[in-house]
């Protein structure tokens, strides 16, 4: 009998990250708008598992591109702090090419100044360093680059989430630990990055489902491929459902997160290998997702909210501020190959595994 491969795969990635940015507009754009009706606003409100599924991404991904070949303490420290100086590089010098391109335009020509961002009475140039850091959380000149904390917090921590979830036992009981987080142990990890309590559970499971994604491929292919697609998709939609329309009070909300995001992934990869498609619109979407994330914001709260919001119908308004993050997108990219960007990104990333690797010798 022919097995499933159930493992995700690059495009499948790309894929949910399609899913992932598209629930962040819609939440973004109705969450505190009820007045667009009840099914808009649990839609919304359900929108926010966008972060659960691009931590969740994240662990997974970075687990399965950790290099493997690990032999001793020096070469497990040395190959950790290039892994994540690597990743790091790219997050920044793409984050800092937005950063730099859309500040000043917010400051001179939408007077969405510095002071206005941070605060009358802040330390701006403290401000600025910090926000250009990632630093800032919900202080950010863009409010919803409080996720860049978030992730490079996550990330520093990974080593230790990667090793911790090699094990059966001790990766059950720290997942374990994490969704119960007895008498609220883990609140204080929010001295280190907002959400971060709520968001290191799905980043660790995504670590796990990637280092033991042979048991679980194994697991899954005990049932047939069809009980697989249609169990996820209905744990899929009762899930979300549950995550808009809280009617359990200890199931609720973030609660919930961790299993819709399982489940999300679970019925994308299912539907990939049922109907044998690319979708290949939805992998350039993913492929472009964090631009639109770094932009969207900027587009319909700082600059132009008047004209989304003013389109009225709900689908409208997504339509526009999806396609205009998209194009927004697309003009970075265009603008990045034509000045040598990713050239450069190599480049640096070069040069910084010379340097750790002749400092470790």
């Amino acid at each position: 009998m022919q097995q499933t491969n159930y493992r995700i795969t690059p495009s499948e990635t790309q894929i949910i990250k399609a899913f992932a940015i598209a629930a962040m507009i819609i939440h973004h754009l109705f969450w505190e708008c009820p007045e667009y009706g009840v099914i808009t606003h649990s839609v919304a409100i359900a929108g926010k598992i966008c972060v659960a599924l691009f931590v969740f991404l994240s662990g997974y991904g970075m687990a399965m591109t950790f290099p493997k070949n690990i032999d001793g303490r020096l070469n497990t420290a040395k190959t950790s702090l290039f892994f994540l100086c690597k990743r790091y590089t790219k997050f920044f010098l793409n984050y800092w090419v937005i950063f730099f391109f859309t500040v000043p335009i917010g400051i001179f020509c939408f007077g969405r100044t510095l002071e206005i961002a941070y605060g009358e009475n802040s330390n701006i140039l403290v401000c600025l360093i910090s926000d250009l850091l990632g630093q800032r959380g919900f202080g950010s000149y863009n409010i919803t680059w409080w996720f860049n904390q978030l992730i490079l917090a996550l990330w520093l921590s990974f080593p230790f989430f990667y090793f911790a979830m090699k094990t059966h036992i001790v990766s059950s009981i720290i997942l374990l630990l994490l969704f119960i987080n007895p008498r609220n142990i883990l609140h204080i990890l929010e001295i280190i990055a907002n959400g971060l309590p709520i968001y290191v559970l799905p980043f660790c499971m995504g670590i796990f489902m990637a280092l033991h994604s042979d048991r679980i491929n194994k697991i899954l292919n005990y049932l047939p491929p069809r009980v697989v697609l249609y169990g996820s998709l209905f744990a899929a939609a009762g899930l979300f459902f549950l995550r808009g329309i809280p009617l359990f009070p200890s199931f609720s909300y973030f609660r919930v997160d961790p299993f819709l995001t399982v489940a999300v992934v679970l019925a994308v990869v299912s539907i990939c290998r049922a109907s044998g498609k690319r979708f290949a619109f939805l992998q350039y979407i993913g492929k472009h997702s964090m631009n639109m994330y770094l932009t969207h914001t900027f587009i319909f709260s700082y600059f132009f909210s008047k004209y989304i919001y003013g389109l009225k119908l709900p689908i409208a308004m997504f339509a526009a501020l999806f396609l205009t993050s998209l194009l927004t997108s697309i003009a970075f990219e265009f603008v990045k190959g034509k000045t040598k960007f990713y050239r450069l990104q190599e480049w640096i990333i070069t040069v910084l595994s010379k340097q750790i690797s002749s400092a470790s010798n």
